[in-house]
């Protein structure tokens, strides 16, 4: 990432607001020049922010929707961490080429029959191009040959029909596994700390509802080590399979003695908009938790191509977007946005018309890359106010243009997941086990 947010830890007070005006207001009051008595105290986005997501935390429903960008604030001690698009091209191109002992022409001559060029090289070293555009071209031009070519070319275990199958099974297969990066090491600090705070929140209201474009486990990670329980569409069977009626299911404790049952605190919906890399597909469609290499066992993900959209008309997918769309237009919603870019329009569209049309929806989006960051790298400091323009990508500069217009509804900060978390106010009145939990936390780690 930039200089600005290299080694920069999540704090709330990297944040800037849009205003009205179409300006980014720094977190913090400046205070009035001492050298000119006309000065006055300015006020920072700090009051405005904290208004907002504490109106957040406490509606009646609560969305989160976490893209790649939010899995950028995990971290492990080793080499494996969150993947960027660049970082897949260079993974499927070392996957498709392992058994070279040369160069990488195996990858670099369907780049070139799909693509019609290759990346440019620097030092040396190619550049990574795009990967979701790479695996679009390459699915479209397989179906194209499954029409024309005849029986016995498409059986031909080296004709190109297979040759194809095999370049793209090996590039999905790179992207399992890089985006395999979550283990019990790894820092979730901002994840953590999200599900912490909203899981304080009153058991008599909806769960909160967690959806993400992700495919790896920083969730379930997080929420295991709180102990907190996720229902996530599979069954506490000793094979646990899908089926989207356990998202109607909820968690109560009851009495050894009597009828009386109590919502039990801390629990959570997640729903992987983009499935998981511990999610499989049985030979006879039943989608199961695993993590067998099993060849029966088919991986149940939305690869990055453009025809993610279509994709996400299949189970468990469906399930996922029905919920997300009906979650969208509920009355008292709030949404919080971190890491998500807003390229996909499969969900992107849908947000964009619960604005709307749900006039209670109130939408809180945190990205980096709204502030270049030469900007925030100014010296001898950035402008308390910043003037930067509004953003490029379609449904981001509709909702900046929501803001300007004075729609109460919607802000817009840049700044990171783990900068939002930070800021999110923690709700009062903790449960028993709540405060069980955080005096466990607390002895382990003084014994560190």
């Amino acid at each position: 990432m930039s200089d600005f947010w290299t080694n920069n830890k999540g704090a709330a007070g990297n944040l800037r607001l849009l205003t009205r005006e179409g300006k980014w207001l720094a977190w913090e009051d400046q205070d009035s020049d001492p050298d000119d008595a006309s000065s006055k105290r300015i006020a920072g986005a700090k009051g405005r922010v904290h208004e907002v997501l504490t109106q957040a935390v406490h509606a009646t429903n609560v969305l989160t929707l976490l893209g790649s960008g939010a899995s950028f604030s995990a971290n492990n001690i080793g080499p494996l961490e969150a993947p960027g698009m660049s970082d897949l091209w260079h993974a499927a191109r070392e996957k498709v080429c392992e058994d070279s002992l040369t160069d990488h022409s195996d990858f670099d001559e369907v780049v070139l029959d799909v693509v019609g060029s290759l990346p440019p090289e620097k030092n040396g070293k190619q550049q990574a191009g795009d990967i979701e555009n790479l695996l679009s071209l390459c699915k479209m031009k397989l179906e194209l040959m499954e029409v024309r070519y005849k029986k016995d070319e498409k059986i031909d275990p080296d004709g190109p029909i297979n040759k194809l199958k095999a370049f793209i099974e090996k590039a999905e297969s790179a992207i399992l596994g890089k985006v395999d990066f979550v283990d019990n090491a790894t820092t979730l600090t901002a994840h953590r700390g999200l599900i912490q705070k909203l899981a304080k929140r009153a058991v008599d209201k909806p769960r909160v509802k967690v959806f993400t474009t992700n495919y790896d486990l920083c969730v379930e990670e997080a929420a295991s080590r709180l102990g907190v329980v996720l229902i996530d569409g599979f069954s506490h069977s000793a094979e646990q399979r899908f089926n989207r009626d356990y998202f109607q299911h909820d968690l109560v404790r009851r009495q050894t003695s009597g009828t009386k049952a109590d919502y039990i605190d801390g629990v959570f919906h997640l729903y992987k908009l983009h499935g998981s890399i511990d999610w499989r597909r049985r030979a006879d469609s039943v989608v199961i938790r695993s993590r067998a290499s099993d060849q029966a066992l088919k991986p149940v993900l939305i690869y990055p191509r453009s025809t993610k959209y279509q994709e996400a008309f299949e189970s468990p997918y469906l399930d996922m977007f029905a919920a997300f769309q009906a979650a969208l237009r509920e009355p008292d919603t709030a949404l919080l946005i971190a890491g998500f870019g807003f390229a996909d329009d499969h969900i992107s569209a849908p947000i964009w018309s619960a604005l709307e049309s749900n006039l209670s929806l109130r939408v809180i989006l945190v990205d980096p890359s709204f502030i270049p960051a030469v900007k925030l790298d100014a010296l001898p400091a950035p402008d308390h106010l910043l003037d930067v323009g509004p953003p490029t990508r379609k449904y981001q500069n509709r909702m900046a243009r929501l803001v300007t217009e004075g729609d109460p509804r919607v802000t817009l900060l840049n700044g990171r997941f783990e900068d939002l978390v930070d800021a999110i106010p923690a709700i009062t009145g903790e449960s028993d086990r709540q405060r069980l939990q955080m005096r466990l936390d607390q002895i382990k780690d003084a014994a560190i």
